[in-house]
């Protein structure tokens, strides 16, 4: 950048920052959880030919029901046998046509849930392989019939054919108690078409709510009015940017870097989804953190010319191994997994269009403005910070110490649009290019 430019911009990078930070002061906080502390949860998956049971099991409640006082997982594991032979006697699964058979797939676990201790562990229930055809009635008298006091809370996590596709928290059906030990799951509407409708939507979300995949998206954008030039020797070396440039060449550069985005992550989402290759959790998450960094060094000072193009298709990659947990965590047959696919890839690029259609108007009009520099260079600095926690998170189990932050955005994301609009109008109105001022692009030519 500049110098001259560099000075000029740096008030409007103070207030940028200054109203950002505002913002997210008093955005209000949000918190939610599967079920309420001293409850039981069941998490419910419907596949095409069997059923999963994940069970989370209040401590306090399962002490009561079975006797057993377990105070680590070896003393768990010591009584694993017993305790599951007594859950399958007291909990049964049928569909449309006859009762399901039980096979523990997860064996019981010992961990924290909503800060107290639970016994979880995960039952599938299937019939030879056939096909789940109608209503699934799940009976579950577990802890019930000792303490009917208890609560335990029915959850829906997905079923693919009557068109439930959910991420994050699952759809509460039912609140097992108090003498209701039963509960049917109507299954009426079933069409392979609701379970592509679903995992469309689920595509945008997951992109809506990816704070990690929009920021490297915008990292990538912000670049877009700009066009890298080599250097002079008073500026440096290297490249550095420059603009504005024309509105079609701005579009053009624009949806090359989308375009070559997709091909990257469209790549890896099919063949991790497939299960033709797999990489472990944390190295991609790792490399997601560090795909924004590599956008962000960019958006500072030009790579290479282009080099949005190149960092959008190789980093793309990652990015679409990170998206393939989303349709492996569905646990859907083959057929239905290439729909979702498909479905999937149709809802992330949908998503990224309206984002791009909602703030390439702004950085266009922006970058004719002087405080457009600054502008780039804040969202590249807030982009390295943000990456650099994740960072720190993954690498210590831990949460971002900025997710708080990124979950009030996602609550409130009209809210902060329109605060991102007015931010860009008053820096154009302040700072824009007179026509007797010279832009930069002309003067580099000089």
């Amino acid at each position: 950048m500049h110098p001259i430019l560099l000075r000029r911009a740096r008030p409007w990078m103070v207030v940028l920052l200054a109203v950002a930070a505002a913002l997210l002061v008093l955005l209000p906080a949000r918190s939610a959880s599967a079920h309420p502390a001293g409850t039981t949860g069941v998490f419910v998956t419907i596949q095409s030919d069997a059923v999963d049971v994940e069970m989370q099991i209040h401590k306090a409640g399962f002490t009561a029901a079975t006797g057993y006082d377990v105070t680590d997982q070896a003393a768990l594991d010591a009584v694993s046998e017993n305790l599951m032979t007594f859950i399958l006697n007291r909990v049964s699964v049928s569909d449309g046509t006859s009762a399901l058979e039980p096979t523990v797939t997860q064996s019981p676990e010992l961990v924290p849930v909503n800060g107290e201790d639970a016994i979880v562990t995960t039952v599938r229930f299937s019939d030879a392989g056939r096909s789940i055809e109608g209503a699934i009635k799940l009976d579950y008298d577990f802890i019930l019939d000792v303490v009917p006091a208890h609560q335990v809370y029915v959850a829906l996590v997905s079923d693919w054919a009557n068109g439930q596709v959910a991420e994050g928290d699952p759809q509460v059906v039912a609140v097992l108690g108090g003498g209701v030990t039963e509960v049917t799951l109507d299954r009426t509407e079933q069409t392979p078409l609701h379970g592509f409708f679903s995992v469309v939507w689920l595509g945008m979300l997951h992109i809506a709510e990816g704070t990690d995949h929009l920021l490297f998206l915008a990292t990538l954008l912000v670049v877009a009015p700009s066009l890298a030039v080599r250097a002079s020797k008073k500026t440096g070396w290297g490249f550095r940017w420059t603009q504005p440039i024309p509105l079609k060449k701005t579009i053009g550069r624009a949806t090359l870097i989308i375009t070559s985005f997709t091909a990257g992550h469209l790549v890896t989402l099919a063949l991790v989804s497939l299960g033709l290759i797999s990489f472990p959790t944390k190295p991609v998450e790792i490399l997601v953190a560090v795909s924004i960094i590599v956008a962000a060094i960019h958006a500072f000072r030009p790579l290479m010319p282009r080099g949005e193009l190149l960092i959008a298709g190789v980093f793309g990659l990652v990015h679409g191994t990170a998206f393939a947990t989303t349709i492996l965590d569905l646990n859907l047959g083959f057929g239905e997994k290439i729909v979702a696919i498909l479905g999937f890839n149709v809802g992330v690029e949908l998503a990224q269009l309206t984002a791009a259609v909602l703030v390439l108007p702004l950085l266009i009009l922006l970058s004719h403005a002087r405080a457009y520099s600054g502008f780039r260079t804040v969202v590249a600095g807030v982009a390295v910070v943000a990456a650099t926690t994740w960072i720190v998170g993954i690498s210590t189990d831990q949460e971002s110490a900025l997710q708080p932050v990124f979950d009030q955005i996602a609550q409130f994301p009209i809210v902060f649009y329109l605060a991102l609009v007015a931010i860009v109008v008053a820096l154009w109105y302040f700072t824009r290019i007179r026509q007797s001022e010279p832009t930069q692009l002309e003067a580099s030519r000089r």
